[in-house]
């Protein structure tokens, strides 16, 4: 059994990139819809509890593809007649997280051309998805993961400025296909 850090599923976005349901995403996306329409932003807030609570308690999957769940959104509000909201729903996923060190971990220590690989694969499946962010984090931990090193060494230094310059190399390819694709680096 896997613990989730929020009772909600997590969202597929892509073939093999999976991100947070968070509430304040869904919140942002009901109150931004309505915007604009005669709908009041307490009822855009309510539906947002309302889609909350149905994947709380009722969506038995441990994962719902992102289209599926934008989908089932889109239906309900047009049985609620509210289709202007439905109209306005903004179809992009979440912010997507790559955990670096995750990524180093599943690799092995000292793959680091496997490791490239996944990273690789991370970002084409979130950026075919629609992602328009993306948040790499954990650089300090992957390195010392990939380079089996305890203390900071000057290996770790390469290692380090080899991920950040692949990272920025897969920035600039991004923005020429995904122009509004942000991609951020945490240590």
């Amino acid at each position: 059994m896997i613990a989730l850090p929020t009772n909600m599923p997590l969202i597929r976005v892509g073939r093999d990139s999976v991100t947070l349901c968070q509430p304040e995403w869904l919140t942002n996306k009901f109150t931004n819809a309505a915007t604009g329409t005669n709908v009041p932003v307490w009822l855009a807030e309510d539906i947002s509890r309302g889609v909350e609570n149905y994947l709380t308690n009722h969506y038995q999957g441990s994962v719902i593809d992102h289209d599926v769940l934008l989908d089932q959104i889109d239906t309900t509000l047009l049985k609620m007649g509210l289709n202007n909201v439905a109209e306005n729903m903004d179809k992009t996923p979440p912010p997507v997280r790559i955990s670096l060190n995750e990524l180093a971990r599943r690799a092995g220590a000292g793959y680091e051309l496997a490791f490239f690989h996944l990273l690789e694969l991370q970002f084409l499946s979130a950026a075919t998805g629609g992602a328009l962010s993306l948040e790499c984090h954990g650089l300090t931990q992957c390195v010392r993961r990939l380079s089996s090193s305890r203390k900071w060494t000057r290996r770790c230094d390469l290692l380090k400025a080899e991920i950040e310059s692949f990272l920025e190399k897969k920035k600039k390819q991004a923005a020429r296909l995904w122009p509004d694709l942000e991609i951020t680096v945490n240590q």
